[in-house]
């Protein structure tokens, strides 16, 4: 780090990086590990965005190695080093791709293939022993592989490598609201930023746009544009881990061809329609439909199953200049250094996945240190997250054992995810969150199949203990509309019934009025 040049102040140089997602906290770490000084501006809470929005995988690749083979390379090396750095984010489960009847014929050999050139680690399975593993998959399985994909907890992801950042120096601004950024000369010179009706300046000598889906509404702060296609996927989640394994479609990637076990639950998805806005994430009740339709191939008793929650991300995809007609969009990333369009210090990425994440951040890391002339090389890769000792991968049932082993009779605040009421206490205590979605995205309380029926309000009171000023009828408000929110769409039947006792406990014994504002037309009351 002692090649680091000082800026003009005779400061290291500042990064200023707008956008807390995967890639933003990405960034920060690689910049910090290079000497340059950091601060990451996010607008809501870390990993609120696309990154928290997806089906949950941190993938092997597999799925682009005939469409985009070294895409699929570079998915599995990053695999590799995400699942080494943070292995307490990442569950093994092991992936499968399975070729069902009606899937192309060709595909499967050209499958492997791929997986071999990408240097992807495929086995091919006897299919009898693939549906005896795998009970609640289809029985006219004709070809199965084997793959390491892994299912990764993002939040959980985002706030370690936020922690290591601020161990490290660097600042972490989350619930601020970047408004402007500022040039002088024909280069940045800092962003405005505003919090709570309050309003200042951070200076800083480059800026960078990590905002995925909101890439180009930053870019255009400064009159910049980046040409994007966003695409809006729909996931719906059960209240069963109904595979061992993320389960693929043996066939070119599309629309309804994954399930994955995440936690107490299982994620069947994606839908793909291309949108005008990120913020579109609502739920239509045809996609549910479509949804449970191309489940039913996979899953044939899927419908058996209870279905108590749906949302929806936004893909950002970059729109080459020169993108032949009828070929897909690439996944991979791209990065612009908009000194080109007479913008100094102003640098954008998208595109790529949180599976290529530290990748991504590697890039930017490189075009940043190229403009401030720094040879300070990326380290992200090998340096251990300053945490202490290495810990070990992330098990779901670890929770289970250990409060079976404890003996004790002492209640979880969150039966469905078996949330320890200490767990939540530290986040409170020696981290000083005040919200309930806060404490929900680290711990996943309120993620099981109760939606945060019974542990909303415990947390709540935690929550009012430590805190005196802390508003919990507001907070409760804003928790259950958006649990509420993501219900609505799957309440039929017996779920319908859970739905409006869930509805009931929070409106009737807890006195809240729900703020239809935050509820899509249809559904308001």
């Amino acid at each position: 780090m002692d090649n680091v040049r000082s800026n003009a102040h005779g400061d290291r140089p500042h990064a200023i990086i707008i956008g807390g997602g995967a890639t933003g906290c990405g960034i920060a770490r690689d910049l910090i590990l290079r000497g340059i000084r950091v601060t990451l501006i996010e607008f809501g809470d870390l990993g609120s965005g696309t990154s928290s929005r997806f089906h949950g995988m941190l993938q092997s690749g597999a799925r682009y190695a005939v469409s985009d083979t070294e895409y699929a390379a570079e998915c599995m090396a990053e695999r590799r080093i995400i699942a080494n750095l943070v292995p307490e984010a990442v569950e093994q489960t092991g992936g499968l791709f399975v070729s069902l009847r009606d899937d192309p014929a060709d595909y499967p050999d050209a499958f492997l293939s791929g997986c071999h050139k990408a240097g992807i680690p495929a086995e091919e399975l006897d299919p009898e022993q693939t549906m005896q593993d795998e009970p609640n998959i289809s029985r006219e399985i004709i070809r199965s592989f084997s793959v390491p994909d892994a299912t990764i907890q993002s939040w959980r992801l985002v706030n370690i490598l936020a922690d290591d950042v601020r161990r490290r120096g660097g600042t972490i601004l989350t619930r601020h609201r970047v408004s402007a950024i500022k040039t002088a000369g024909g280069r940045v010179s800092g962003v405005q930023v505003e919090r709570e009706g309050s309003e200042y300046f951070v200076a800083g000598d480059v800026v960078i746009n990590a905002t995925g889906a909101w890439s180009a509404r930053v870019a255009a702060m400064v009159g910049q544009g980046i040409d994007l296609e966003l695409a809006k996927g729909s996931i719906i989640v059960f209240s069963h881990r109904l595979v061992s394994q993320a389960v693929n479609r043996c066939r070119p990637p599309q629309s309804h061809d994954i399930v994955v076990p995440t936690g107490s639950v299982s994620l069947f998805g994606t839908t793909s329609e291309v949108v005008d806005n990120p913020d579109t994430t609502h739920v239509r009740p045809e996609e549910i439909q479509e949804l449970l339709d191309n489940a039913e191939p996979l899953i044939p008793d899927i419908r058996k199953y209870r279905a108590f929650r749906a949302w929806a991300g936004v893909r950002p995809l970059y729109i080459p200049k020169s993108r032949p007609v009828g070929v897909p969009l690439p996944r991979r990333h791209s990065t612009f250094d908009h000194s080109d369009q007479g913008v100094e210090g102003f640098v954008s990425v998208c595109g790529g996945s949180l599976t290529t994440h530290r990748s991504m951040a590697e890039d930017v890391g490189n075009v940043i240190c190229a403009h401030l002339g720094l040879s300070a090389r990326c380290i992200s890769a090998s340096t251990p997250i300053a945490s202490g000792e290495k810990q070990p991968d992330w098990q779901p049932v670890r929770d289970f054992q250990r409060l079976e082993e404890s003996g004790s009779p002492q209640v979880a605040i969150c039966e469905c995810e078996l949330v320890a009421g200490a767990d939540v206490a530290n986040l409170i205590v020696e981290h000083q969150l005040t919200h309930l979605h806060d404490i929900r995205r680290r711990l996943r309380v309120g993620f099981g199949p109760c939606q945060g029926t019974f542990c909303g309000s415990r947390v709540a009171s935690m929550l009012a203990q430590h805190h005196p000023d802390y508003s919990g009828q507001s907070d409760l408000t804003g928790f259950w509309t958006e649990r509420l929110k993501g219900s609505m769409r799957t309440a039929w039947g017996q779920q319908a019934r859970q739905s409006m006792l869930s509805d009931a406990v929070y409106r009737e014994n807890l006195g809240l009025r729900l703020n239809a504002d935050n509820l899509p037309e249809e559904d308001k009351r």
